[in-house]
């Protein structure tokens, strides 16, 4: 196994480590109530998931 000959300065290690980002959480609109949800999940507005009622809500 390849060992490094030589320690990466903190500048190098740094602008390699710049590249990691947080991306913004995508959203989309229940098909029921037209509520922001995330994709893939229960509408916590009106309990609806694709077209079906999976989750009774109390308001």
């Amino acid at each position: 196994m390849a060992a490094p000959r030589r320690k990466h300065s903190r500048a190098r290690q740094g602008k390699r480590r710049a590249q990691w980002k947080m991306s913004t959480v995508q959203l989309g609109s229940c098909g029921h109530c037209g509520a922001a949800i995330r994709s893939h999940t229960v509408c916590m507005n009106c309990g609806y998931y694709k077209g079906r009622q999976v989750l009774v809500v109390e308001r």
